[in-house]
């Protein structure tokens, strides 16, 4: 009903502003791209309107500055107008005020923009067009990479048997698979000879030390054990999912666990209530950053990069670069902050959270689109080559950024990529490192990607530099987290039928919150570790429990339940 009254609604204002202007827009003008694999695309050149994102570790945003715009224009005849470049922390925001809007550039580019729901949501309704005889037609290197790929092509094609994106994989990011880490600062574990802890028990005597001990040696209580950042900070959310996961499987995103095929909701258990109690306990002693509620990653990176001593001893993060600094033009902690294994909980649980690889919708082609078959091939060019792909991503050039490996290389066993498997190519530029204050030349993030393995060598020799984070974090992740992996992941892709996706997101905004507003676990968790509630009163306890029920736990866990039966578990 709501979908029918939106596009009434639509559709009253397009009727109102043609009786206004007494005029409809002119139609754009025909254009005749050239044949797949030719280049220029088009003989005349042509605009298209571009709305994407940035990630301020990723790039700077200047992708109208970018080297490789200039020299993409160059080839295809085709210049981008990039009508908005928003920083992914408010990404969502301005992306629902502009689909909201009804005024849709021609494309939204970027991998990070619409989970699969949105996807199918926004086709469905008509703001996305299919694009099924645009990659027969237009795309021959998207088609044969799908053809190779069953699997993963099958995770694009929505339940009404259409397709609205192109997509990108990054499919040899390891650690990014087992990425619910906890950092320690191990200068700290030295000056108090203590152990690297092993348990939920060990970790909190450890933080207790952090606090009591004076180990950055000012003489002075300004110490921080533990701190988290609220927002902007990849798998550092204040609701701890590595320490939750000593008590309860904890899967950030939906709080469910599927064994087989069955789903079970996890934060109304008495083991979920165990891990709130543990980290209610933490935060009562003083050993949790009472800020970690509402600071955001730069202000959580300020802490560990202030001048002087040394002042936070552990963070839940993605990686280092979450809350570092990571080279040495910082104050050169992020070398020594280490990842710690997951901790056994009270119960024996240890356990490491994966997150399967899985490809990411990253171009749509809207409605409004003047010139989708330019679109189509612009997007096509990155799939014809791992050097294209190089080239528009980081602006790296063969043989001069990185060069190929030789068959005899792949063999020797001495190159292998962040999965393990053995490597494609090898950096020449051995300065570069991911992240802090560059402007890259390339559209890093914004242009599609597709690997399903290899990629870069990691250097054995990478083991002796801090900043080759790429190789830090691969052999940290195979020896700690991978020995305690388990498989309670939701399918990847997911698409819920249509009958329940207004009803789903109803859901989900109450139980699970929506950007910028928390949903009632994170609301209940932040009341009750900050002690605004009582984690050991039965009454405030069974009052959040109810407060779920009346809000549709049991009903969100059907439609998930269906959806997961429906995708073949």
């Amino acid at each position: 009903m709501k979908r029918v009254i939106l596009t009434a609604l639509l559709v009253a204002l397009g009727a109102a502003f043609v009786m206004a202007t007494g005029q409809t827009e002119a139609a754009a003008p025909e254009v005749i791209a050239n044949p797949p694999g030719t280049y220029p695309i088009v003989d005349e050149m042509v605009t298209i309107d571009v709305w994407t994102t940035y990630g301020a570790a990723a790039h700077d945003g200047n992708y109208e500055g970018a080297a490789f715009t200039q020299w993409f224009e160059d080839l295809t005849n085709v210049r981008m107008n990039f009508v908005e470049i928003a920083e992914m922390n408010v990404a969502q925001e301005r992306l629902n005020l502009v689909l909201a809007s009804g005024d849709l550039p021609d494309t939204f580019m970027n991998q990070q923009l619409f989970n699969p729901q949105q996807i199918y949501t926004n086709g469905l309704f008509g703001n996305f067009i299919a694009v099924d005889d645009l990659i027969e037609n237009w795309m021959p290197a998207l088609s044969q990479t799908l053809a190779e790929n069953p699997g993963y092509a099958g995770q694009l094609v929505m339940p009404d048997g259409n397709r609205y994106s192109f997509p990108t994989l990054e499919g040899n990011c390891y650690h990014c698979t087992m990425s619910q880490k906890m950092w320690v600062y191990m200068p700290w574990l030295e000056e108090l000879d203590l152990d690297v802890p092993e348990t939920t028990e060990e970790f909190y005597e450890m933080l207790v030390a952090f606090r009591d001990r004076d180990p950055n040696r000012t003489g002075r209580a300004d110490t921080i054990p533990m701190a988290a950042a609220a927002s902007g900070a990849w798998r550092g959310e204040p609701l701890v999912s590595y320490l939750m996961s000593s008590f309860i499987y904890t899967d950030y995103f939906n709080y469910l666990k599927r064994t087989g095929g069955d789903l079970q909701f996890v934060a109304n258990t008495p083991e979920w209530r165990d891990g709130i109690r543990y980290m209610a306990r933490l935060y009562r002693e003083g050993l949790f950053l009472p800020d970690s509620f509402t600071q955001n990653r730069d202000q959580l990176r300020a802490i560990v990069e202030s001048p002087g001593p040394a002042l936070l001893g552990a963070v839940p993060a993605g990686w280092y670069g979450v809350f570092s600094i990571n080279s040495w033009e910082g104050s050169g902690r992020f070398a020594d902050f280490h990842p710690i294994a997951p901790l056994e909980g009270p119960t024996g649980l240890r356990q490491t959270v994966f997150y399967p690889f899985v490809i990411q919708h990253h171009t749509v082609i809207t409605r409004d689109a003047r010139h989708p078959e330019v679109i189509a091939r612009l997007n096509d060019w990155f799939y014809e080559s791992l050097d294209n792909m190089m080239i528009g991503d980081r602006w790296w050039w063969p043989d001069v950024d990185y060069r190929w490996l030789t068959e005899e290389e792949r063999a020797s066993g001495r190159y292998l990529g962040r999965d393990g498997l053995p490597a494609d190519i090898v950096e020449l530029d051995t300065a570069q490192t991911y992240g802090e204050d560059r402007s890259w030349d390339g559209w890093r993030r914004l242009s599609p990607f597709w690997t399903t393995g290899g990629g870069g060598a990691l250097d054995p020799a990478d083991a002796d530099d801090p900043t080759k984070q790429e190789w830090r974090l691969a052999v940290d992740t195979n020896q700690l987290y991978e020995p305690y992996k388990v498989d309670h992941h939701l399918p990847p892709g997911l698409v819920v039928a249509d009958e329940y996706q207004d009803e789903l997101a109803e859901l989900q905004a109450l139980l699970l919150g929506v950007a910028g507003s928390p949903g009632l676990v994170e609301q209940y968790y932040a009341d009750f570790v900050t002690g605004e509630r009582n984690i050991d009163s039965d009454s405030d306890w069974n009052a959040y429990v109810r407060e779920l029920e009346r809000a549709g736990v049991d009903r969100y866990v059907e439609i998930m339940q269906q959806t997961v039966r429906a995708a073949g578990y």
